[in-house]
């Protein structure tokens, strides 16, 4: 009944290993919400939120970042055009220790596909709190906020 998100969440995986700010992106519903250190953000714009992105995955380019692969831990499926996941991620780096850590996903089905509208960050990774404030910082300082 996961109603094509498994096959979703392939395509989102290997955005987010290729570190390809603009495939991963695109796989965003607007306006979209993060959670994070129990801190709401809203992008309203792909062009407040595309730099997000990119900000984010070249800090894990140069943090090491090989590849991220996950497991779906949890489907709530809640109707056939909204759902939750729920994500173990591991990360794997050079010369470093991988990254696990887990991540829900608020999705909704438009014409096309699945979007992601909200992401809650539950699991805390020091190393990885720096990416995602660098990330935070530049969408509040972006031009017109």
């Amino acid at each position: 009944m996961n109603q094509g998100l498994e096959a979703f969440f392939e395509r989102y995986g290997e955005a987010y290993s290729a570190l390809d700010a603009n495939a991963t992106s695109s796989m965003f519903a607007l306006p979209f919400m993060t959670i994070h250190q129990g801190q709401g953000t809203v992008w309203e714009t792909m062009d407040l939120l595309l730099p997000a992105t990119a900000s984010l995955l070249g800090w894990f380019e140069q943090q090491g970042f090989l590849n991220a692969t996950y497991k779906i831990k949890d489907i709530l499926q809640i109707d056939t055009h909204f759902a939750t996941v729920n994500l173990i991620w591991s990360v794997t780096r050079l010369e470093s220790d991988p990254w696990q850590y887990g991540t829900c996903y608020h999705l909704k089905r438009d014409a096309d596909d699945w979007k992601i509208y909200g992401v809650v960050q539950f699991d805390a990774v020091p190393e990885i709190e720096e990416g995602i404030d660098a990330a935070l910082r530049h969408k509040h300082t972006s031009p017109g906020l």
